[in-house]
Formats: C-alpha cells, sequence, structure tokens
C-alpha cells in the first residue's frame, strides 16, 4: 500500500528505553521483555506486524525450545522467516489461506513507487513498460532464493523453523562485513524514505492548497514538518495505528481515478510519447524496484500460510498483480499526459476522485515517518548513550536532532522522483535483486545446477549494474534539477 508496505492495521511499538528501538508484537510468542536488539534488527518491522495483525494472516511462528535470538524480528528490507520441513508445520487448519496471502505480499509491495510510474515512463518511454515486467520477474526470483536462504540459515543451526532476519542471512553468506553492509545500506534507505516522505507531503501540501493561499512550497515544507516531526517524541507509536487504513483507501482512489480518467476520456488527446528514451532508461530503475521491495518479510508470510509449499505460486500470483497494476498506472498515466507527467500521477489528475486521492495522502507521511525513522532514531538513541538507550528529554533530543537533520536534507533536494531514484538504484535494487542472489551462491555452494548458479550470478551483475548506472544517473539528474531550480529563482 502506499507510503507503507503494510497493512492498514499498525502494531504499537514499544518505546526503545526497553528495548533499544521502537517494536511491535515480536514474533515469538514469549511474552517476557527480550534483551536490546540493535536497531537495524527493529527496521520496518512494522511492517511485518502490520501483516499479522490483519484478520487474514495468521502467525505460525514455531517453537524451538529456545529462547527468541535478539535479531528475530522481521525487517522492510531484511526481516526473514525461515521454514521447517513439511513435517513439522502446524495442522492445516491454522495459517492464511493461499488468496488471503497473495492479498498480504500484494499490500506489501504496493508502495509509493505507484505514483511516479508515469514520470518513469516518460524518462524512459514506453520501453518501461517492458522493464516493469522483466523487474518484477527478476524480484519474483530474488524473493523466492531470499526465503530458501533463510531457511538454510536456520537448518545450518539447527533450529528449522526459527525466524532469521536479513542481516543474519548476511552475516551467515559473508561474515561481520556482509552484517555491516546490509545494516548501513538499510539505514541509509530508510533516511532517505523519510526524505521522500517530507517532500510528498511539501509537494501535495502545495497541489492541494498552494493556489488558494498563495504560500510557496518550502512554506507548506514548514507546515510538514511542524505536523510530522512531533510524532516522533510519542513513546508509544500505537497512537499512529488507526491511520494506515488510509495507505489502502489511496492506493484504491489512485487506480480508481486513472481507470475514471483514462475511459471517460477526460484529459486532452494527443500526448507527445515515445518508444524510448535509453539516455535515462538507467533512471528508472530506482523508481520500479520501489514498487517490488519487501522481500525480508517474504519469509514470514510464508511462515504463516496454512500450505507453505505453495508459497512460490503466491509469489507468482502477487507479483503479476503488482506488475499489472503497475503497468496500468504507468501506462495510462504516460498516454494521457506524455511528456507533461508530474512526479505525482494525481498532480496531473482533474476531478474530485483526485482530490480526494490527495487528501488521503496527505494523511500518510505523518501516520509514517516515525515508523520509518524508528530504526535509524534507536541507533542514534544508543549510539549517543555509548550502548545504553537514552531515555527522558536526551532521548527527545536525538530524535528531534535527527529528524531535523532529515528535514534540512529533504529541503536541500526537495524532488521527489529524482529522491525517490537515487535512493531506490543504491540501496533498493542493492537488497531486493543483488545480495539475494549473492547470498544464494554463497549459502548453497556445491548444492546448485550449473544453470542455477549461472542464473545467480547473472542476476547479482545485473543488480550490480543497475545500482551503479541507476545511481549514476540519478545523481547526476538529481544535481541538475537543482543546479536549474536555483538559476530558475536566481
Amino acid at each position: 500500500m502506499l507510503l507503507g508496505h503494510c497493512c492498514p492495521s499498525m502494531h504499537a511499538m514499544a518505546s526503545d528505553r526497553t528495548a533499544g528501538a521502537a517494536a511491535s508484537a515480536p514474533l515469538s510468542h514469549c511474552s517476557r521483555v527480550l534483551p536490546i536488539r540493535t536497531p537495524m534488527q527493529l527496521q520496518k518491522q512494522q511492517q511485518l506486524s502490520c501483516i499479522k495483525s490483519c484478520p487474514n494472516f495468521q502467525g505460525r511462528q514455531q517453537h524451538t525450545g529456545k529462547p527468541p535470538l535478539p535479531s528475530r524480528i522481521a525487517t522492510h528490507a531484511s526481516s526473514s522467516g525461515a521454514m521447517p520441513a513439511d513435517g513439522a508445520m502446524e495442522p492445516a487448519d491454522s495459517g492464511s489461506t493461499f488468496v488471503q496471502t497473495v492479498f498480504n505480499v500484494v499490500n506489501l509491495m504496493m508502495g509509493v513507487g505507484l505514483l511516479s510510474l508515469p514520470f518513469a515512463l516518460k524518462s524512459s518511454g514506453w520501453v518501461g513498460i517492458l522493464m516493469l515486467w522483466f523487474m518484477a520477474f527478476i524480484t519474483n526470483y530474488t524473493g523466492k532464493a531470499l526465503v530458501e536462504c533463510a531457511n538454510r540459515v536456520a537448518e545450518n543451526r539447527g533450529q528449522p523453523g526459527a525466524v532469521v532476519g536479513y542481516e543474519e542471512i548476511a552475516e551467515a553468506a559473508f561474515g561481520k562485513f556482509g552484517k555491516a553492509l546490509i545494516s548501513a545500506i538499510i539505514y541509509v534507505e530508510l533516511f532517505g524514505t523519510c526524505c521522500v516522505l517530507f517532500i510528498l507531503e511539501q509537494d501535495n501540501m502545495f497541489n492541494l492548497f498552494g493556489s488558494a493561499t498563495g504560500m510557496s512550497p518550502p512554506q507548506f515544507l514548514a507546515i510538514a514538518a511542524a505536523l510530522m516531526i512531533p510524532t516522533v517524541w510519542l513513546p508509544n507509536l500505537s497512537a499512529l495505528s488507526f491511520l494506515g487504513v488510509f495507505g489502502v483507501a489511496a492506493t484504491t482512489t489512485v487506480v480508481a481515478s486513472v481507470a475514471f480518467t483514462l475511459f471517460t476520456g477526460n484529459f486532452i488527446p494527443g500526448a507527445a510519447t515515445t518508444p524510448a528514451v535509453w539516455a535515462s532508461v538507467p533512471l528508472v530503475f530506482g523508481i520500479m524496484t520501489f514498487c517490488y521491495s519487501g522481500h525480508g518479510v517474504f519469509p514470514s508470510i510464508q511462515a504463516s500460510m496454512k500450505r507453505p509449499s505453495e508459497f512460490p505460486q503466491v509469489l507468482n500470483v502477487a507479483f503479476f498483480i503488482v506488475a499489472f497494476l503497475c503497468s496500468f498506472i504507468g501506462g495510462a498515466g504516460y498516454y494521457m499526459y506524455g511528456s507533461a507527467a508530474a512526479d505525482i500521477i494525481i498532480f496531473n489528475m482533474p476531478g474530485v476522485l483526485a482530490t480526494l486521492c490527495s487528501c488521503l495522502i496527505l494523511i500518510n507521511p505523518i501516520a509514517k515517518f516515525a515508523l520509518t525513522m524508528e530504526p535509524v532514531a534507536a541507533a542514534a538513541n544508543t549510539a549517543a548513550g555509548g550502548g545504553k538507550p537514552l531515555s527522558g528529554l536526551p532521548r527527545l533530543g536525538v530524535r528531534t536532532a535527527l529528524a531535523l537533520t532529515i528535514l534540512v536534507a529533504a529541503k536541500s533536494v526537495p524532488y521527489l522522483a529524482y529522491v525517490m531514484s537515487l535512493v531506490g538504484s543504491f540501496m533498493t535494487i542493492s537488497v531486493s535483486v543483488t545480495f539475494p542472489a549473492l547470498c544464494h551462491l554463497v549459502l548453497h555452494k556445491g548444492q546448485l545446477e550449473q544453470t542455477k548458479v549461472a542464473w545467480d550470478y547473472f542476476v547479482a551483475t545485473l543488480g550490480v549494474l543497475c545500482t551503479i548506472s541507476g545511481t549514476y544517473a540519478s545523481a547526476r539528474s538529481l544535481a541538475a534539477k537543482a543546479a536549474s531550480s536555483a538559476a530558475g529563482v536566481a
């Protein structure tokens, strides 16, 4: 769903005074306080909590007789669960069905990237549709590979069925360096995502109220900050839970608005389009990968199923649905507006539905900012306390300083699609394409057929190339956009 990659029911996250960071309900069923966790292990864990809080999601954490490991918490790019052998599974009368699991996976992946797909096609041309489907195929494979890696790590520990985090997979494959690298990438990704939330709120406010008030985008950014930063002071983020439902509503409204505008002809026909713009194709890698992110949660979703053996088919169906919706939104938006496509599709659209969609999306950054920043804030809080989480006013000071730093970064580069492309190219592709393939190679060394080994090498190489070219193109375009904006102001 938009901006959240999680189900509408947000679980509360406990204060980092007790757990080193805010945390939703732990994946194990024990009630004792977990030991202090590294903040990376809590990164975006609310996504899995949201999925598990949905009525159709029933947790199936397997008990191994050992206390839960500190890192056994699901993460955004990272939470990974392992499945025991079929013989060790719970009875088939518990857990989510095939259809329910497909819904959970689709709900997880539908993010803010959906809104910028017409802009992505403006940058790539119609060839971007083929790229969307190709990236769906690749990330579908890497999702399955990551599940297999989680299974292997749990089996190697003699704990089949244990929930394994992404950083645990990276550490098993590449040692402490791999763990540190994954942690760093995800921290930067979260920081960048928080910038995107600020920029989206600013742009959406300006689109809704700019003409009526005469206020400038920076002024709306200040208002956004006044609304969003106080949410990081909450000792318990459950107060934001009820706002999560607006994410699903916003996704539904975006699709309905685009379809209504397209089929009623409520647009000026004849928009200029092109088959391919090869020079700017690397710019769209990150935006498109955003639409298929959330891999680390897949193993834990598999663990919730009545029949876990059906999970590969679940991914096939879910990725097809997401790819279809993305192709429809991107293709329809590009067809209607062509080279005039805005960073966010709803900024081009007329009518009450588009306004309603803007209002719904307006709520999401407020609901998601503190949740998204939480792992980074917990890391800073623990570091500032010399390894022990701060509390009281020092804690609030650290969190406020971090939020203000993000605000300054967003103000410096307030260009939503370009920032999203940069974050997606550098970080999301790494954790959704490159690392799953590399980990699959290492953890299954000597056990894969040569064709699978060659495919893993191909996927990993593709990920590296997309990361390098996409990051370079995004950074260059972002710098050019900033320079042209500065020249225009001058």
